[in-house]
Parts: structure tokens; sequence; C-alpha cells
């Protein structure tokens, strides 16, 4: 069954495939893709747009209904900074975090890998499932919030028989999470089901 946030997912998707901005589905629904469903307050995105690209961007989401809100100068604050914007749906106040892509190795390499999928009867472009627990892992180094761990260890045993090992072992150690992905490993999956 569609949720709203399955149908708002699918409305973004296809604005961003349909006016050619690169993207990948990153954060709770690459989770919920590969691993397991759970609640959300947002949807994330990563978006290859430049400062050049800024009058194509706002064109594109004046093309959205006026349940969807943005800001114009957010857009140009996170193009210079390389940092996020928002689209916020004002009727359910769910939010679209839409982060610039970054130049740093990791963040080219996982978004070099993104995947075409068929979600919800659509064609979106997500983040690969090992791509998906490197980032779990990074967010949890880095804040310690304990669902970025449990995502990463349902990811990682849902998906273990099909994880590209060596890709993940390499970024495992270049990112300094092999201890958090040993933690992972260990998460008794039952107690969150």
């Amino acid at each position: 069954m569609e949720t709203d946030q399955g149908r708002l997912l699918k409305v973004i998707a296809s604005l961003f495939n349909k006016h050619k901005i690169p993207y990948m589905i990153t954060g709770a629904w690459s989770v919920i893709y590969y691993g397991r469903p759970r609640a959300s307050h947002d949807i994330d995105f990563v978006v290859e747009i430049y400062k050049e690209d800024v009058e194509h961007i706002l064109k594109t989401l004046q093309t959205l209904s006026p349940d969807f809100s943005y800001e114009p100068h957010a857009i140009r604050t996170a193009l210079k900074d390389r940092s996020m914007f928002q689209i916020l749906h004002l009727p359910t106040y769910l939010k679209f975090d839409c982060w610039i892509l970054k130049s740093n190795p990791f963040d080219q390499s996982r978004f070099r890998r993104r995947k075409n999928i068929r979600l919800l009867d659509q064609s979106m472009i997500i983040a690969t499932a090992e791509d998906t627990i490197l980032q779990k892992l990074r967010w949890y180094k880095e804040a310690k919030i304990e669902k970025h761990l449990v995502d990463a260890a349902f990811v990682y045993k849902i998906q273990e028989n099909n994880l590209d090992k060596k890709y993940l072992t390499k970024w495992v150690r270049t990112l300094s999470v092999n201890k958090y992905l040993k933690e992972a490993k260990k998460v008794d999956l039952a107690q969150y089901i």
C-alpha cells in the first residue's frame, strides 16, 4: 500500500527525472528499500547541482503545486556553501532534504555508484546498499544516534549475500568506521522488529 510519503517521494523523483537533475535517494528511504520498513520524518536526496544551475533548479521547483514550499535564498546559499536546502510539503509538513553533492572522494564514489531501480512502480535513483551502510556508519560516528547503527545493521544483515565486500572493506577503513560496522553486525535485530 502506498503511503503519503511514498506518493510524495514519487512526485519529487519524477520532477528530478523529468528536468534532468542528477540525484539519488539516501537516508531512511534507502534503508526502507534495502533493509526494513520504518517511519521517517523526512526524505533525503543528494543532488548534483552547482551555482550555475540555480536558475534551472528554481524554474524546476516553480512547476510544483502550491502545496510545496521552498526558499530561493536557501537554495542559493546551499549551492554556494555546498550544503542543503529543503522543500516542504505544506499539507503534511513532510520535508525533502536536498543535500548538495560534495567533492570528497566518498561522496563522489557513492554518487557514481547510484542505481536506477523500480520503487513504488516508478523508476528512481537510489544509493547502493553498501553506500547506505557506509553513510549510516558515518552519521553514527558523528552523532552516536542509535537509529543510524540499527539502520546499518538491518541493511547489512538483509543484503549480506549481495554486498560488494571488497568495496565495503575499503571504505570502512578509509572512513574509519570499522569498529562501528563490527557493532552493527552484533545488533540484535529482533528487538527492533
